[in-house]
């Protein structure tokens, strides 16, 4: 806080010291006073008001300084307490006392809604994991039935059954999948691995994971160019992939449905030098209104409203663990003719120690 502005703030001091001033001139005067005696002793009034108020300024001005150090420049609010000295006038401390009890409440609180997502967050990991069990085993009865099918008409209408079935049970795997990520994006920097990896690898491991999405939604894959290396995490690249491979498939144009992975180096030698990955199929697109909020948590747009039993939480999912990645990602589309989802990495590998 200035001077002027605390001088400001002590304006009922001034006007009364002023008036005080003003009075015993009065009556400096009447009682046959010279004018500069009177002079004199308002001076003197209006001085030692300024003076006293200087000297408060002084005493509180540490104080007042770190606060407003704190407001400006602290990261988060509630550290103030810890930046803040305990003044040594009354009024000081019970402001710093008040501060102090204020920050305790907001930390103790602030700890345990951390200690309860914490303990939620593992929950869900732990959940994620059980029920993965059950799942394997589903898997691999469906395996043993379909195996055991008899070779006619009847054993073709069952083997159809189980297949649909087997789709059911990969839907489910895949939002078990997208529980376990969401609740460990939080925490991403617990599971992060930073390898360089070859494009050709991760979209290949990517396709074979979800080749039988791809295969019951009649949709073709190709992989153009993706020869370049880039700087990444194996497992988290795979979840993304995966889910912008079973985004694709959900909205598949039917016959003729394809998915293309290609890859390009942008802007060599400068500092943006990145590599950009692009996901393009030629499904049913997005509408331009709907674009700039695919990757909003929850949203589906008009093509989700349309028995496509679509979450709105696969491409959300996506943006989010980019940007924990320090990774750019966009969406780009025509209605009717294609979507792209293009992440870029950044060629400079000093970009994932900062």
């Amino acid at each position: 806080m200035s001077f002027v502005k605390f001088m400001g703030s002590h304006w009922p001091t001034l006007a009364l010291s002023a008036a005080a001033a003003a009075l015993s001139a009065f009556v400096l005067l009447v009682s046959g006073a010279s004018v500069g005696l009177s002079l004199l002793v308002a001076g003197v009034v209006v001085g030692s008001a300024i003076i006293s108020i200087a000297i408060d300024y002084r005493r509180k001005r540490p104080f007042y300084g770190d606060l407003a150090a704190c407001t400006d420049d602290l990261e988060h609010p509630l550290w103030i307490f810890e930046m803040v000295d305990e003044p040594d006038y009354p009024e000081g401390r019970l402001a710093y006392e008040a501060l102090s009890a204020v920050s305790k409440a907001a930390n103790d609180d602030v700890s345990e809604y951390r200690r309860q997502a914490q303990d939620y967050r593992e929950y869900v990991e732990t959940w994620v994991h059980e029920a993965k069990s059950p799942l394997a085993a589903a898997h691999l009865m469906l395996e043993n039935l379909m195996e055991s099918l008899p070779a006619d008409e009847t054993g073709e209408v069952l083997l159809e059954k189980t297949e649909a079935l087997g789709e059911e049970l990969d839907r489910v795997e895949g939002f078990i999948e997208q529980a376990l990520f969401f609740a460990r994006s939080e925490s991403l920097d617990r599971d992060y691995l930073i390898r360089p990896y070859s494009l050709q690898k991760l979209v290949g491991d990517a396709v074979r994971a979800n080749a039988r999405v791809l295969m019951g939604a009649h949709v073709a894959p190709y992989r153009i160019d993706l020869e370049q290396t880039v700087f990444t995490d194996e497992k988290w690249m795979n979840f993304i992939l995966g889910q912008l491979i079973q985004n694709s498939a959900k909205y598949a144009a039917g016959e003729g449905a394809e998915l293309v992975f290609s890859s390009r180096l942008c802007d060599e030698g400068l500092s943006s030098e990145r590599i950009e990955l692009e996901v393009r199929d030629n499904g049913c697109g997005v509408e331009q209104a709907d674009l700039t909020r695919v990757f909003d948590r929850g949203f589906t747009g008009e093509n989700g409203r349309t028995g496509k039993r679509a979450t709105g939480i696969g491409l959300y999912l996506v943006k989010r663990l980019c940007d924990k990645m320090g990774l750019a990602v966009r969406a780009q589309s025509a209605p009717g003719e294609y979507f792209a989802v293009t992440i870029a990495f950044p060629t400079n590998k000093m970009h994932y120690f900062e």
